[in-house]
């Protein structure tokens, strides 16, 4: 994975944070404020896949891929903030068709598109 470098200002209680958790950790703060940041990236982008699949601007497959999750993921993190929305059978019939590809099963992905 590649690499930049950001400065950023933070306030004096994300700097004492940073602090707290890096003797937590025995890590530097830099090295704490990177993992925090790539995990609250993690969770936005996460929660802007639910938001487009809410607002029906995507399907489930294409969510999991906004949020770089498995659909099974995707489909768990929307259960758990009661994100449901109707699905049209032929979506439905995509989504499960694009789980089967994944896991190696294309000959049944390619019959249920076809029925």
């Amino acid at each position: 994975m590649t690499s930049r470098t950001l400065g950023v200002k933070v306030e004096e209680e994300t700097w004492q944070t940073l602090e707290l958790l890096g003797r937590w950790r025995a890590a530097p703060r830099a090295e704490m404020a990177s993992r925090l940041l790539q995990e609250g990236a993690r969770q936005a982008r996460l929660e802007y896949a639910a938001e487009l699949y809410r607002q029906q601007e995507v399907t489930l497959e294409r969510a999991a891929e906004v949020a770089a999750v498995s659909i099974y993921d995707m489909m768990a993190y929307l259960r758990q903030q009661g994100i449901s929305r109707p699905s049209h059978i032929e979506e439905m019939r995509a989504d499960v068709a694009a789980m089967l590809i994944r896991s190696g099963r294309s000959d049944i992905a390619e019959r249920l598109v076809q029925s």
